[in-house]
């Protein structure tokens, strides 16, 4: 039952200040009680009336200063007998919207259900239907109205007497069944999510110390699939682990000498992993289909740990407690944990839809049919909360956005903001895509873009940087090169784009509000904001691209300088300012066959070949290695625009070459002074300051200089990273 009364008149005491609003009406007694503010305009009570007074029935008026001198409506407004009404007044129209609930006393800190032993509160957000019914355990509860609560809106709840932990529950709403969108468990292929009590998930021992991380541009990302990583007999995982939680964080494995799993990525040198999706999707639901495979981008509950990833998926709080300790077990080692999060569309649209078509935009942003709509605030809230709840329950270091640009950059900047306040000592890392499913989007200017990221620098949000990668690479899914792109291949390539990205794609002015180019490759406002890579997931891995360059060109697939590129690339990414990106197996020169989608392949395409390591033991000791020098050396990391601005001098001497001089003493560094060389065509003869200077890297191998001393002039060999440093 919504009414709304639109009050006209005159504005009785408009010289007084301002005032609280009271309400006045017979279930007070006529007494002044004062109503709570809610934002801008709007004020409101929740009142339970009777049947009236002795001189009319229930009614209410809005009182300005408690005195009478000013109220709404002149007349009473009047209102059924025993009902329960959220009253909503707002003070610049003098409105009033009444809307009927449930009962004036239940308070909804939370969707989703709410589990104590005594009780469990049930809620949904219901904006467009009134007939919603929760299920438990076979047993139908009419679901009422209640009072608007804690930023949230059009909530049905209802409280059930008794102990319900894990029995199943579904909602009903205009006839349809429905999961429950914040559910924190679910049964396999159902309907049916679980009650939990997520108190008997905790770890036993509790949670371990977090890694350090002073800055947030001193991770290094590492993105890997639960079930490529382990899946391999090679592997050296149990059995019973592979393609599951625990078999990530599974210690001591190794495959003919050389170490695999987490000792391989604790050898590598990385802090951070990038998990792709890990929560509940919707391919391979069923759990017996043991060669099922899918990357888990169509996701159906946000919160719920994948269960074909689980060693019991029937089981629910071990379910839980795998992925806690497989997150605490990276923790111990060394490594945080980055959740690769997929909020911009379900699989289809039946998630969500038969509880509102809210939902879902108009447009199809996300090119999947089904994208979601954080205008809506309730949805932005949704979203907000699952992030929460996975930073809070599972300890988790981050979230990677699948297709963040679907959504508004104030709507991202809420959220991280948000985080950041609830967590303010985790350094999280939230960064995402900043584009679409190839939509023509009418709400372009206010997404996130490379244009637009730099306006919410301060809530340590940050993007893909494919400016960077296209410049370094190429086009993704062919061995082509646009104009100006192919650096490491040395295809005519445009050194100021290398120049820009190895100084962390910083603005050209440090002005968060200076328009600029929504494509902008020089777009940060602090280095952290760019995300640095050349491969993922999608497209070709870099080893194919590379093979698929050499048959466009005529170079022999077993040519010794294709193995230079595969170091070269990523060598400028890891000494470049800003976050270096990994895809999971570059270290190894891992192949895909050519398959430039693998989202559905089988592990013949996605699994790890441990023997790579083996046999690239040259390519995994350059990662290793470079990886090192930038965590031993905070030049290469630094913290700001004006540290980037102040402290780096980039030049371009000659085609095919950047030289980046950083002024490592005013940073903190070891090192006094670096210089470092990217060249990607023939040899040059750079001419070094007077002095002596150490080279630290050249070639194709970091630790070949060894130090030695040289003056007056170093060769910078072609598809190459050089390096050099006074103490």
């Amino acid at each position: 039952m919504k009414r709304k009364l639109i009050i006209t008149g005159l504005l009785l005491c408009s010289a007084q200040a301002s005032a609280d609003w009271y309400f006045r009406g017979t279930p007070n007694g006529w007494g002044a009680e004062e109503m709570e503010f809610v934002g801008g305009n709007e004020y409101r009570t929740c009142q339970s009336f009777a049947g009236g007074d002795g001189y009319s029935g229930p009614r209410f008026k809005i009182d300005r200063y408690a005195n009478w001198q000013e109220s709404y409506p002149s007349s009473d407004y009047g209102v059924d007998a025993n009902r329960h009404y959220q009253i909503t007044f707002y003070s610049d129209s003098k409105s009033v919207l009444v809307e009927e609930v449930s009962d004036c006393n239940i308070h909804v800190e939370t969707l989703g259900a709410s589990y104590s032993p005594s009780e469990t509160t049930f809620a949904l957000w219901s904006p467009d239907h009134s007939n919603v019914q929760l299920v438990l355990d076979g047993q139908n509860y009419t679901m009422g109205r209640v009072p608007d609560a804690n930023g949230m809106t059009d909530i049905y709840a209802v409280t059930v007497s008794g102990d319900w932990k894990l029995k199943p529950y579904y909602f009903v709403v205009n006839g349809v069944a429905v999961r429950d969108p914040y559910g924190k468990m679910v049964e396999p292929n159902t309907n049916n999510n679980i009650v939990m009590d997520l108190d008997s998930t905790d770890l036993p021992g509790g949670w371990s110390q977090r890694p350090a991380l002073a800055e947030r541009e001193d991770a290094v990302i590492y993105e890997v699939h639960v079930r490529d990583f382990t899946i391999a007999a090679e592997s050296g995982v149990s059995a019973n682990k592979r393609g599951k939680f625990l078999g990530m964080v599974e210690g001591g494995t190794s495959f003919n000498g050389v170490t695999t799993g987490i000792d391989h990525l604790k050898e590598l040198g990385v802090t951070h992993v990038q998990l792709m999706p890990v929560y509940d999707f919707n391919a391979c639901a069923d759990s017996t289909d043991t060669d099922c495979y899918s990357w888990g981008y169509d996701p159906r509950n946000f919160n719920v740990p994948e269960e074909r990833y689980s060693l019991t998926p029937f089981d629910y709080e071990n379910r839980v407690r795998e992925f806690k300790q497989m997150v605490d077990e990276f923790h111990k080692a060394g490594i945080r944990v980055i959740m690769d999060v997929v909020y911009n569309h379900t699989y289809s649209k039946e998630v969500f839809e038969p509880i509102s078509s809210s939902y879902y935009t108009e447009t199809d942003l996300s090119g999947t049919g089904n994208s979601i709509d954080a205008n809506v605030p309730m949805v932005s809230r949704m979203i907000r909360d699952s992030l929460e709840y996975w930073v809070d329950e599972y300890n988790i270091d981050g979230f990677r956005f699948d297709l963040i640009g679907i959504f508004d950059y104030d709507e991202v900047e809420d959220w991280a903001s948000h985080l950041n306040s609830k967590f303010p000592d985790r350094n999280l890392l939230i960064y995402g895509e900043p584009w679409n499913g190839y939509a023509s989007d009418p709400r372009e200017l206010e997404r996130v873009r490379l244009g637009t990221i730099g306006r919410i620098y301060e809530s340590h949000t940050g993007v893909f940087n494919p400016k960077f990668r296209e410049a370094i690479k190429g086009q993704n899914d062919n061995g082509g090169c646009n104009s100006g792109d192919c650096f490491a291949f040395n295809s005519g390539p445009d050194t100021w784009r290398i120049e820009v990205g190895s100084r962390g794609g910083i603005r050209y002015t440090k002005n968060k509000d200076t328009l600029i180019d929504t494509w902008d490759p020089m777009f940060a406002m602090d280095p952290e904001q760019s995300i640095n890579y050349v491969s993922a997931h999608d497209n070709l891995t870099l080893r194919d691209k590379i093979l698929q360059w050499a048959d466009l060109n005529g170079v022999s697939r077993s040519a010794p300088y294709l193995r230079r590129i595969q170091q070269f690339a990523n060598g400028i990414v890891l000494t470049s300012q800003g976050i270096p990106f990994l895809h999971g197996g570059v270290e190894l020169m891992r192949d895909k066959q050519g398959d430039h989608n693998s989202y559905d392949s089988p592990d013949s395409i996605n699994q790890y070949y441990w023997q790579w390591k083996i046999d690239n033991a040259d390519i995994f000791a350059y990662y290793k290695d470079v990886i090192a020098l930038r965590r031993a050396h905070p030049a290469f990391r630094l913290t700001s625009w004006d540290a980037v601005n102040q402290y780096v001098t980039s030049s371009r001497p000659r085609y095919g070459v950047v030289v980046n001089h950083i002024d490592g003493a005013a940073v903190g560094d070891s090192w006094s002074e670096i210089i470092v060389i990217y060249n990607s065509a023939d040899n040059y003869t750079y001419s070094l300051p007077s002095g002596e200077w150490k080279v630290a890297m050249e070639k194709s191998d970091p630790a070949k200089g060894n130090g030695r001393v040289v003056s007056g002039s170093v060769v910078a060999e072609g598809t190459a990273v050089t390096v050099l440093y006074r103490d």
